[in-house]
Order: C-alpha cells, then structure tokens, then sequence
C-alpha cells in the first residue's frame, strides 16, 4: 500500500518543473511582438475594416499601421501585413522590401488576381504567405494559420489577437497528443510512461491559458488537479484495455496517449474560453514554491 501511494506523490522536483512551466508560459504570454500593417488606398473597405477590427492588441503587441508606399521599414517587425488593392507596382516593392532581407509578410487581397508576381527567387519566396479570400470567416481562419506560420511567437500571437486563438490551441493540443502518442509506442509497461504524459499534458495546460491570455493561478488550482486526475485515469484505463484485448496492445496504448491528450487539451481550451476577458495572475501560481505546496 505504502508503494502505491508513493507512486502518486508527485516529487518536488517535479513540482519544480510545473512552475518553471508556468513561468515558460508567462515569458510567452509576454513576448514582444510587433506587426507592421500596408494597407493600398484601393483595397476593398471590408478587408481594411476586417483587419482593423482583428488587430486590436488585447496586451502589449505593437501594431502600426501605414499607407502603403513600396518601401516599407521592415526594421524590428516581427511580420509585415500587405492589403492589396489595384497599386500592383506599389504592392510589388512592398513584398520584395520585407521578403529581400528575409522578413516575413502575409499578403492579402480579396481576389488572386490582385496580388502580382515578383519574380523573386524561390529562397525568398518562402517568405512570402498569401491570404485570399471574400469573406469575413475564411480570412480570419486563413490569416491567423498565416500569422502563426511566419513567426514562431504563437502563444503571444494568440494572447493578444482573439482571431488566432482557436488555430494556435488546435496546433499546440496537435502538437502535445502527437508527442504522447510517441510515448505511449515506447511505452512496454502500461502506464510506465504516465508521469511524462501528464507533464506533457501540464505544460500543454500552462500554454493553452497563457494563450487565452491567463494563466493557471492560484484561484484555479482545480485545473492542474483536472490534469493530474485525468493522467491517472488514462492510465487505469489503458490497463483494463490491454487486460480485455492484449493483442491489440499497441493500438490502445496509442489511442490513450493521443486521444487523452486531445480530450484534455480541448476540455482546458473550452474552459478558458468561457472565461471573462481580463488581466490573469499568472505570476502568484508560478511564484508558490514547492516547498509550499508540499506542506
């Protein structure tokens, strides 16, 4: 009995390890971003209006906004962001100033057509990303996978762009089941590998809030204990699977590992997506030592 109940102690190092997560999340959350919007006199009213209303920095994000010229600075710009109208020579220079010093730019107009061709080599053309589209709903999907493509910064995209939100929690909880997935083919004794998923699916937890904008504090403890019963759940269940139908061992391990992930990563998803805008303490659960737990 003594065994067992040492088995679910979680170690203090491991408890460490939570709260470096958190403060991984937080440095996330919080990094600098800076998105340099051109926007052709010409271009259809909607799309101006529909990227107006999409921009607006719900944290620190620095979104400037110019008319377009041909020459844009593309100094300290994270992703640069062209509107097409019918100015092709002016759209041309603009995607050949960002995409010739290596800088991203998502470029986007309402129909193909509008946007011209560069000529550029095909090293720089992969900095350039197209966004196409007539309506309010596929340009928003299709920008924020854009967004998320040309910088590498996904959780502060999503802190502080609402429209990004669902991608950016869709690709990370992807991101999360696949690893554990991996962990659950290597994982010969059932539920051996159980402490490193559900770290996984903690770290996942941290991102997720933090991409919403808040943070696993203090108040909702719950959550993490939400994550750390789920993890042992998965676990027992995989066992009575693989006692029931031991032949089809692998495939239960790896539907545990991925669909448990992805179940939790869409629970916590939903969960903080209902909650009210507003500044989160992340910093007072990161803070809690693990001494401090521990007692």
């Amino acid at each position: 009995m003594a065994k067992k109940n040492a088995a679910k102690k979680i170690p203090v190092d491991k408890l460490r390890g939570v709260m470096n997560m958190g403060r991984e999340a937080e440095e996330s959350m919080e990094e600098a971003l800076h998105i340099s919007i051109h926007v052709d006199t010409t271009c259809p009213r909607w799309l101006a209006e529909a990227v107006r209303d999409a921009f607006v920095p719900m944290r620190d994000a620095v979104v400037d906004v110019f008319v377009l010229d041909g020459h844009p600075s593309v100094k300290g710009v994270d992703v640069g962001i062209i509107l097409c109208g019918r100015s092709e020579s002016l759209i041309r220079g603009a995607i050949r100033s960002f995409a010739g010093v290596r800088q991203h730019v998502i470029v986007m107009a309402e129909t193909s057509i509008d946007i011209p061709e560069t000529h550029l080599p095909a090293k720089l053309g992969q900095f350039i990303s197209d966004v196409v589209a007539s309506e309010h709903g596929p340009l928003y999907e299709r920008l924020a996978n854009a967004l998320l493509d040309s910088t590498e910064k996904d959780v502060s995209c999503a802190a502080n762009f609402a429209f990004c939100r669902d991608v950016a929690t869709a690709r990370l909880v992807s991101r999360v089941a696949a690893r554990n997935a991996v962990m659950g083919v290597a994982d010969f004794i059932p539920g051996a590998g159980m402490p490193l998923m559900t770290m996984n699916q903690l770290n996942m937890g941290f991102d997720i809030a933090a991409t919403y904008g808040k943070g696993l504090s203090i108040a909702r403890v719950p959550e993490v204990a939400v994550i750390l019963a789920a993890g042992f759940v998965y676990r027992d269940v995989a066992r009575l699977l693989l006692r029931a139908v031991p032949k089809l061992g692998l495939v239960t391990r790896i539907l545990i590992a991925y669909g448990g992930t992805l179940v939790t990563g869409k629970m916590m998803a939903s969960h903080f997506m209902l909650l009210p805008e507003g500044p989160d303490d992340l910093r007072r659960a990161i803070e809690v030592t693990p001494e401090a737990v521990e007692a």
